[in-house]
């Protein structure tokens, strides 16, 4: 199982040890999307927040300057604002207050208003080595959780629900998958 850790402290590696603009966004997942709503700003106004957000998001960088790390893996819990457009080159800019935290991957500087950003209540970060290599490598649409109950592995690509005891094919590389039959959420043992 992949390791998470919080973003704070990931951020000396984040900050220091990868060279962005060559780096590249390869995989963007997210639970049901949620109305946003109206809250207040640093200043006390009111400020409406007209759109739709994820719940929780998954995103994937294909990270370039670290030898070790060829990829990072964000998780963002409760999503509070998304966007995302056409990207020039990455950047990585991350904030952290009392009321969540905020993560841009844009360089403003070249593209002022194009680019990714999420502000969310938590985030997590994975460093990805040589598993994620491959064009076949990829995380997988389920979002982990710790509430993932353990599939076992049967012959070749099948796994068994615990719940139900419905039996699915998958990929190995997905650790994470959701029974067809009771929808529970499953980790590969």
């Amino acid at each position: 199982m992949t390791n998470y850790i919080q973003i704070e402290e990931a951020l000396p590696t984040l900050i220091n040890e990868f060279d962005w603009p060559h780096s590249f966004i390869r995989e963007l997942y997210f639970t049901s999307c949620h109305s946003l709503q109206q809250h207040e700003d640093n200043l006390g106004q009111d400020m409406i927040c007209e759109g739709f957000a994820p719940l929780n998001l998954r995103l994937m960088i294909a990270a370039s300057g670290n030898p070790k790390v060829f990829g990072i893996e964000f998780i963002c819990e409760d999503v509070k604002l998304f966007s995302f457009q056409t990207l020039d080159e990455l950047q990585f800019k991350c904030n952290i207050d009392r009321d969540g935290v905020f993560c841009d991957f844009v360089d403003h500087a070249i593209s002022f208003d194009k680019g990714c950003c999420v502000a969310s209540r938590d985030v997590r970060v994975a460093f990805l080595g040589e598993e994620y290599l491959g064009p076949m490598s990829r995380l997988g649409y389920e979002i982990p959780s710790e509430d993932a109950i353990k599939a076992m592995k049967l012959e070749g690509y099948w796994r068994q629900c615990p719940t139900c005891f419905n039996a699915w094919e998958e990929r190995l590389d997905i650790q994470y998958s959701r029974c067809p039959e009771c929808g529970r959420l499953t980790a590969l043992q």
